[in-house]
């Protein structure tokens, strides 16, 4: 956001003001903004997100226990865990700011003769809320449910590969090269144009994203892959998982996207990035859960289908390499995906490719000692 507002500071100093009325001007800014907005966000990313600037601070630490000097690990850290670099459409959008209207300099105030202001009352202060209780968090909990809990293999390093842990909320992540262990290669396969509604799959076994047609020619196609829970959740369909708060895959069931295609894909402010909110109507296999694991999983919050990005994990949501994202969230926008379809197993083995995993890293431990 702070590149966003210097982006339209910078067309003001390079302009005259205008003299226009400010309601016009207003109207003016309110335009170019509504316009130009959603291709910020959805083209450019600024900073660091919260969690990568965690990763990037274990990082350090980890490398540090491994004997690189302080300097090595912090530059090593922050070659790893970066902004994505800018697009092209991004840096196109970057010089729209020219056209931008500009806003007129603030009227002179005129003497006003015979004019009595009246001082204004004493700010009434208001009483400060009480603190809350502490109590213990979620995080807390299932972590101690999970304790016991190993990542799948799938989903592990691969052989050979040199990796560093790092902890992030009481969980070990496994991370090589400053990325999670057997991320999903940005695969898309594009739904045919003639498709016009259908619903996503997901498969949280494999995290397969495929298609939901009556129309056996879609039905079960492969779009894209994603990643959903953290740590020893990464899609993983246990029970204790699913219940588990901030770091289980999101439970399988059917969802909904918001009302209105103009809400489907909207600015997250805690992520920081494009988000859409999906929202569980019908839970699946509840046969399979405990009352108190379905309590737990019914009240579970803020899933959502998201850009990941690198060094990141998903916690109840589905997290999509940045081409699978565009293409993904262009699908829900227009109106064409209608809902999502969450499944624990694979519902078209015969159809269902493996999960295109990367298993190679360049990443080494005696790098640490030679930058």
């Amino acid at each position: 956001m702070a590149a966003f507002c210097a982006l339209a500071g910078a067309s003001h100093a390079q302009q005259k003001p205008a003299q226009a009325a400010p309601s016009a001007t207003a109207d003016q800014m309110a335009d170019f903004f509504s316009r130009i907005g959603d291709q910020i966000y959805d083209d450019c990313i600024f900073e660091l997100s919260q969690e990568q600037i965690e990763v990037q601070q274990a990082l350090i630490e980890a490398y540090s226990q491994q004997g690189a000097t302080n300097a090595q690990a912090r530059k090593l850290a922050v070659k790893q865990i970066r902004p994505p670099k800018l697009s092209a459409n991004c840096e196109r959008i970057r010089g729209l700011p020219k056209a931008a209207p500009s806003i007129p300099a603030a009227p002179t105030a005129q003497p006003q003769p015979n004019v009595t202001v009246a001082a204004a009352p004493p700010e009434e202060k208001k009483p400060q809320a009480k603190p809350l209780p502490k109590v213990a968090s979620d995080m807390n909990s299932n972590a101690v449910v999970l304790a016991n809990r190993q990542v799948l293999p799938q989903w592990d390093c691969a052989p050979g590969v040199d990796f560093v842990t790092i902890k992030r909320n009481g969980y070990e992540r496994k991370l090589t090269g400053g990325e999670i262990c057997n991320p999903f290669q940005d695969v898309v396969k594009e739904v045919p144009a003639w498709a016009s509604e259908f619903r996503l799959g997901y498969t949280i076994r494999t995290g397969r994203v495929f298609v939901v047609a009556s129309d056996a020619r879609l039905n079960g196609k492969t779009i894209a892959w994603a990643i959903s829970g953290r740590e020893v959740c990464r899609n993983n369909p246990d029970p204790d998982c699913l219940a588990a708060r901030a770091v289980g895959p999101l439970p399988p069931g059917e969802y909904s996207f918001a009302s209105g295609k103009e809400n489907r894909v909207s600015w997250g402010p805690k992520t920081k990035r494009l988000v859409s909110g999906i929202y569980l109507s019908k839970l699946y296999h509840k046969e399979r859960f405990t009352p108190a694991q379905t309590a737990a999983i019914m009240s579970r919050g803020n899933i959502a289908i998201h850009v990941r990005l690198k060094g990141e994990m998903s916690e109840a949501c589905l997290g999509l390499e940045p081409k699978g994202w565009t293409y993904v969230s262009s699908l829900i926008k227009d109106g064409r995906a209608t809902g999502v379809n969450v499944y624990i197993d694979e519902p078209h083995p015969q159809l269902a490719e493996a999960p295109p995993v990367v298993t190679a890293s360049s990443f080494s431990l005696t790098s640490l000692f030679n930058n």
